[in-house]
């Protein structure tokens, strides 16, 4: 039988003095209660990966453990039980440190997943547990408190609060509910709690939560998969509080940005499943990673939509948007000629800003044909970004250049979008609808187009410009987007 056995704790001491300690692999015996003597053989260093401990219990029994891996940058180890009396059959176990928020504590995730007969696994899963990982925790605190006059170890009731607020069954969160469609009005703020990770899930405690039109369309009642009551949101950044069974590289404490099919994001605590997760380099900030569905949507666009080309035009509605501002930005950054309609003169300057070439000022009266035929010369664009639904499909085709291709990304009044397939025919044009969670299906592609994403952000090639906005004021962020005052992207914050 396969087992997993996975604890936690907080240590009351700062990261680099508890890691000076686990780091060195032969020097249990000085912390750990159950072990009785441990020597590295051949002399080598304890921190040497490859490296082999040869240790007795106090009970008699000697087992050998080698090191396997050892990382100073992520205060992580994993190591590999070679001899034991014990039948622990393909026993491998990981230590990992996380600072916690205040600098002086330190999280302890010590994990491990090894084969047992049937007829002992429970028994072996509490040895190890309870003797092995508890003992371990406890007996290291002790060390370092004599060491280094800190606190005394906690008595066990204390220590249990510490752990539930760290990773409990149920923590107290706040979450933006609605209750039945309509305006943004129907959402409220309500107390809630947070069950502890299932199957393959994390429980994260969150920065920054990206608003999209699609929570807009959930709430409105105008696209399926929102059930009511519930809470809206797709993606959102945060610190992993605590990971269920089955979650492979991810730790309490690693921050992480993620999208999901799944809504539920409008809330201070969540859990989301694990492979919706990225973590994310120390070089992007909470706010500009919530821009990640925004952004690679535009990547996806220009690389496997478009396949755009350097020196190709591109028109971009809503150019000032969430989306549209990155996209401008993006294609600018790879020699794209950008067009760009907008709703106001501000927006026009904001849009020339970040890389819109022509942003076109659309009225009621404006020929948008005409206008696009002016500054191409005739030839029309290459690209077309549509988002505005139903209307102005018509005008977007007219617009494009032979074999010209115009990609249907938004769907604001869920109406349908009739195509007269001869048309396009007539100059082999092209209309897609990229669903972009269809192609992000693919793990591999979304993490690559993320990566690039992280990179322009840290580069400065992209800028996003963010309204942020109290959780509390999710109602506010609503009519700010559907009122189109707002210019790039808006984002609520949690914890108020």
């Amino acid at each position: 039988m396969k087992i997993t056995v996975i604890r936690s704790a907080v240590i009351d001491a700062p990261i680099n003095r508890v890691w000076a300690v686990l780091r060195d692999f032969g020097s249990h015996d000085r912390w750990h209660p159950a072990v009785a003597r441990s020597r590295m053989e051949n002399d080598v260093d304890g921190d040497v990966v490859g490296g082999v401990r040869r240790f007795s219990l106090t009970d008699g029994a000697e087992l050998r453990e080698q090191l396997l891996r050892l990382s100073d940058h992520e205060y992580t180890f994993t190591s590999c039980i070679l001899d034991s009396p014990l039948p622990l059959f393909d026993y491998v176990a990981t230590i990992r440190l996380k600072p916690v928020t205040d600098g002086n504590h330190t999280f302890w995730d010590w994990r491990s997943q090894f084969r047992a007969p049937d007829d002992r696994a429970a028994e072996l899963e509490n040895l190890v547990g309870q003797q092995v990982y508890e003992a371990g925790i406890t007996g290291l605190r002790r060390f370092l408190a004599e060491q280094e006059a800190l606190p005394r170890p906690t008595a066990p009731e204390e220590a249990t609060a510490v752990l539930a607020a760290v990773g409990g069954e149920q923590l107290p969160s706040k979450a933006v509910v609605v209750a039945a469609t309509g305006g943004p009005e129907v959402m409220s703020l309500r107390d809630v709690t947070v069950a502890a990770p299932g199957l393959r899930q994390v429980r994260i405690r969150q920065t920054a939560i990206a608003v999209n039109y699609q929570d807009i369309k959930h709430r409105r009642g105008i696209c399926a998969g929102f059930e009511l009551p519930g809470t809206p949101g797709m993606e959102g950044v945060g610190e992993i509080i605590d990971v269920g069974e089955q979650v492979n590289g991810l730790f309490p404490g690693d921050r992480v940005v993620y999208m999901s099919r799944t809504p539920g994001a409008y809330a201070d605590i969540r859990c989301v499943d694990a492979d919706a997760c990225i973590r994310l380099p120390d070089g992007v900030s909470d706010m500009n990673a919530a821009m990640l569905l925004k952004g690679v949507t535009g990547a996806l666009l220009l690389s496997r939509v478009f396949r755009a080309a350097t020196g190709a035009t591109i028109m971009i509605q809503a150019v000032a948007g969430g989306v549209g501002h990155l996209l401008s930005q993006w294609a600018k950054s790879m020699g794209l000629t950008v067009l760009g309609t907008v709703s106001t003169t501000e927006k026009a300057k904001f849009s020339r800003d970040r890389g819109c070439d022509h942003p076109i000022l659309v009225t009621d009266d404006t020929p948008l044909a005409a206008e696009v035929m002016r500054i191409t010369n005739g030839r029309g664009v290459d690209y077309w970004v549509h988002s505005s639904g139903a209307q102005g499909i018509d005008t977007a085709v007219a617009c494009l250049s032979l074999c010209g291709h115009c990609a249907v990304i938004g769907d604001r009044d869920g109406r349908s979008m009739p195509l007269d397939v001869n048309v396009l025919k007539q100059r082999s044009l092209t209309v897609s609808a990229p669903v972009c969670f269809d192609y992000f299906d693919d793990r591999s592609y979304l993490e690559r187009l993320a990566h690039q994403l992280f990179a322009k952000f840290q580069s400065r090639m992209i800028i996003p410009a963010i309204e942020a906005f109290p959780l509390s004021q999710a109602t506010k962020a609503h009519h700010r987007i559907e009122s189109r005052q707002n210019m790039g992207a808006v984002v609520l914050t949690p914890g108020g």
